[in-house]
């Protein structure tokens, strides 16, 4: 099972995108085993291994050659698990990587050509079909803060920021997603990212910036506007969402200036629906309405390249007759 290998449109191999990414998820899911035990490490392995088989059937069915080091079928499946609680059914989790692999990669020609991010498209299918179950944290180590700060923030509710919840919200040591809570490995990934592949972390920035504005001028605690900054940013999958989501290749636009906008916009969307929204962490909603905006933004760039050309070429014309 081989096949050639492709470049993205930054210039890097396929192969060498998917193999970061799983090294910056293999952090993230030690620290789940810790908090949550086995049952973090079941739905990590369930997720996977779904992916990953759902990859392998899916090539021989419409005739594809598997390409051995694409790993980004594992890679969503993981993704999914980190995004579930540690006590949502196996079902859940294998349902939802099926989703993402069968529906959005696999027709698409692959992760580097879906127009959608499998991950998010997986996990928002789980959302939809068992939301008691995605949104409903327990089953961590003794000492956890019970309380999650999307829950926090979803009620109105505030924390004081002291030492104590300061580490706490640093090490991840509140109930949540099983995989996005330790704000300490998501700094150490950013840096990784920063020296492996900056061009993709533009968006990840535009999100985070777009959210902590918004996060300032319209807090949704009854606390500081710091505490507000600190509680958005740390709460639910935001920065999980910003490094493994928004970074996605194949649904981020060709241009620096669009790849800024793509960020700004699904940053935007993503806390209108933490504020106006039935869910306590739509981050995947928000994602894959981003996508649609992010080819617009390409469309619309390249016509208007094509515009000011015709208008050059005109222009050198007319100056040639005269």
């Amino acid at each position: 099972m081989s096949g050639k290998q492709e470049k993205s449109a930054e210039g890097y191999s396929t192969a060498r995108i998917f193999g970061d990414y799983l090294l910056m998820l293999l952090v993230p899911a030690v620290v789940s085993i810790y908090y949550y035990g086995n049952a973090a490490l079941s739905t990590l392995m369930v997720c996977a291994f779904t992916a990953l088989g759902c990859d392998i059937l899916g090539s021989a069915l419409i005739t594809k050659q598997f390409y051995i080091k694409d790993t980004s079928a594992i890679c969503s499946g993981i993704m999914i698990a980190l995004m579930l609680p540690a006590t949502a059914p196996l079902y859940v989790g294998a349902l939802a990587s099926a989703f993402a692999v069968i529906v959005i990669k696999v027709p698409f020609g692959g992760g580097k050509h879906a127009p959608f991010v499998p991950a998010a498209a997986g996990f928002a299918s789980a959302a939809v079909c068992f939301k008691e179950y995605v949104f409903t944290y327990s089953g961590g180590r003794d000492g956890m803060v019970t309380r999650s700060l999307g829950a926090t923030l979803h009620s109105g509710g505030s924390l004081r920021l002291t030492a104590t919840t300061v580490i706490d919200i640093l090490t991840g040591n509140f109930y949540g997603p099983m995989g996005t809570g330790c704000v300490i490995i998501f700094i150490a990934c950013i840096v990784f990212m920063a020296i492996r592949r900056k061009n993709a972390l533009i968006t990840a920035l535009g999100f985070i910036v777009s959210c902590a504005v918004i996060a300032v001028l319209f807090p949704r605690t009854n606390g500081t506007r710091l505490s507000s900054l600190v509680l958005e940013i740390c709460s639910g999958s935001l920065l999980f969402t910003a490094l493994f989501l928004m970074t996605d290749y194949a649904t981020q636009p060709k241009h620096s200036i669009n790849k800024i906008l793509y960020g700004l916009f699904t940053g935007i969307i993503f806390m209108a629906m933490r504020h106006l929204g039935a869910y306590e962490e739509p981050a995947c909603f928000a994602v894959l309405l981003g996508n649609a905006f992010s080819s617009f933004t390409d469309i619309l760039a390249e016509r208007l390249q094509v515009i000011f050309t015709s208008k050059k070429g005109t222009m050198e014309v007319k100056i040639d007759e005269a």
